[in-house]
């Protein structure tokens, strides 16, 4: 994908880094109305995250 990088030495949780650079992709055009994001693995893989973290991420980012 490569809209979202996490950084490992940010004090930032992980979860939160994740959700500000959906937010920036999606406000910057990055991302647009209609755009699939990738699976909760596929992220989980690229970025080498727990996919619990990305879920928390996706079903926060949708119930807002």
């Amino acid at each position: 994908m490569g809209l979202i990088a996490i950084d490992p030495h940010d004090r930032t949780p992980i979860y939160a880094q994740l959700e500000r650079a959906l937010r920036a992709a999606i406000a910057t055009g990055r991302l647009a109305p209609g755009d699939q994001l990738p699976t909760v693995r596929q992220l989980a893989v690229e970025l080498k995250i727990n996919a619990n973290t990305v879920a928390r991420v996706y079903v926060d980012l949708e119930r807002q």
